[in-house]
């Protein structure tokens, strides 16, 4: 029994874990498209939506502190 619930928190930390890579893959595609967009304002949005999804990636890896 012990060990299902270890393997469930492997899971849980290892899905958290690919998720948040995920995000940060996306994040550098929006970065590259940004680069390359020549239409400020376009460039601005996607510069902005790579931001959105660090920031996603940032908060599903923010660890608590014990108290």
């Amino acid at each position: 029994m012990a060990d299902e619930g270890l393997g469930v928190l492997d899971f849980v930390a290892n899905s958290v874990h690919i998720r948040a890579a995920h995000y940060r893959e996306r994040a550098a595609h929006l970065r590259g498209m940004a680069e390359a967009e020549p239409v400020g304002r376009l460039r601005e949005k996607l510069a902005e939506l790579a931001d959105q999804f660090e920031d996603l990636a940032d908060i599903l890896t923010i660890r608590p502190t014990a108290p």
